[in-house]
Parts: C-alpha cells; structure tokens; sequence
C-alpha cells in the first residue's frame, strides 16, 4: 500500500521556502529580476481565477502588485 505524503505542519513552509530559493538564484546570479517577473508573467497568463486564463494586462497586475514584491522582496 501507498501513503500519501502528509501536508506540511505550517501550510505556508512551502511558499517561504520558494520565494527563498528564487532570491537566492537572483543573489548568484543565476537569474536577473528581470527573468523572475518574465517567468512570473507567464506562470501568471495561464492562471485560471475567473473561468479563463488572464488577460495580459490581468496577469501584469498580478506581478508587478503581487508576485514580484513576493519573489523578488521590497
């Protein structure tokens, strides 16, 4: 028999530990913070919160207000 993984103990360790490892990749140099929100945009645009995928103006919204700040810090 197969056992599902448990959830994490603090639901949001997971959200923490990705925007850490985003910041790192930007602080080696191995990503810009330009490659961040272009990454972000895309991710963004095939969102579906309302019953179709984001317009594009949607999906900026949500990364220059949200996302970036949450990835990139400040």
């Amino acid at each position: 028999m197969v056992e599902k993984a448990a959830p994490l103990a603090h639901g949001q360790i997971d959200v923490l530990i990705l925007q850490a490892l985003v910041r790192k990749l930007v602080a080696k140099g191995v990503l810009t913070p330009d490659d961040v929100r272009a990454m972000l945009l895309e991710a963004a645009m095939n969102l579906d919160l309302v019953g179709s995928a984001l317009t594009p103006e949607a999906a900026g919204i949500i990364v220059q207000e949200d996302l970036a700040p949450a990835f990139l810090g400040g």
